[in-house]
């Protein structure tokens, strides 16, 4: 193996040291982005949003066959009282390879999956953090939660940074959820809710239907693909074993060189309505506001 460099930004939230202990076991760390990659090199990224030095570092090393180890907050966090981060070769958020490790892993981490349930009163429409990178389409456009339109004959219920009633009542009344990408579709799926999707990729996509027509969800079989996403993701103490980095690196390789494409900037999504609903939930206690809100739906 070449060298191994470390690129995640500002740490806070993200497990820095664990990151570069971690890294530490498979050599000398750098720091400093080096005049040309080669192909044995490894890099350990920070998701490589476009817009981002990290996604510059990406399609570097990927040029010159390299591997990129990518890190990200976990697809379920916490669980049993842990934060886990999601740690990928190549991908992030339902792209990637990574080994699976048969389903040991998931069945200890205890985590009841409720039974499908197929009745519910609305559809819930969840807002994700926003993460200040609009030209990338696997952040959530601006005011996409406020705008959507699902193709349904149910209520819409917005749920935004705004929204004070809790996450699990709301799905506990809902009859799928929708979101862009964000890991709150997958609490859905374990609570028996069916959910729906509208970014490019969502991990455990393949429990879930992408667009609109949330009147008409899916309800596969979910326990063989949450065993093997559960070798995605990982403790911080695990991250500082490098034990998530050697098995990514045992994986096959071959490098050869690879040519990222941009992706596509994605516009904002606002509409009138979806800015009068955002007005609404901001000023909630305001009666010109909820009568808005009634107005738009």
């Amino acid at each position: 193996m070449g060298r191994v460099y470390v690129f995640w930004g500002v740490t806070i939230g993200k497990p820095g040291s664990a990151l570069a202990e971690g890294a530490s076991r498979l050599g000398i760390v750098h720091m400093s982005t080096p005049a040309r990659f080669e192909p044995d090199d490894v890099a350990i990224l920070w998701a490589p949003f476009r817009g981002t030095f990290r996604s510059d570092v990406y399609r570097q090393i990927r040029a010159a066959g390299g591997r990129a180890i990518i890190g990200e907050n976990g697809w379920l966090s916490p669980i049993q009282g842990q934060k886990y981060y999601q740690v990928a070769l190549h991908g992030w958020n339902g792209t990637g390879d990574f080994p699976d490790g048969g389903p040991g892993r998931w069945d200890s981490w205890g985590v009841p999956l409720s039974d499908w349930r197929q009745d519910g009163e609305n559809i819930l429409v969840v807002e994700q953090r926003p993460k200040g990178i609009n030209l990338d389409p696997r952040a959530m456009p601006p005011g996409w939660a406020q705008s959507v339109a699902p193709v349904t004959r149910r209520p819409v219920v917005r749920r935004t940074r705004f929204t004070e009633a809790p996450l699990e009542r709301q799905l506990d009344e809902a009859f799928a959820t929708l979101t862009w990408t964000s890991t709150v579709a997958i609490k859905s799926l374990i609570r028996g809710v069916p959910a729906f999707y509208c970014g490019p990729h969502i991990n455990c996509g393949e429990l879930m239907r992408r667009g609109l027509d949330v009147d008409h969800p899916i309800y596969p079989d979910r326990e063989s693909v949450f065993r093997r996403y559960a070798w995605m993701q990982w403790t911080e103490a695990e991250i500082r074993s490098g034990e998530p980095f050697a098995r990514l690196l045992a994986l096959p390789h071959d490098g050869k060189p690879a040519v990222l494409l941009d992706p596509d900037a994605v516009p904002s999504a606002w509409t009138l309505a979806g800015r009068v609903r955002a007005l609404a939930a901001q000023h909630g206690r305001n009666p010109l506001a909820k009568l808005a809100q009634r107005v738009v739906g």
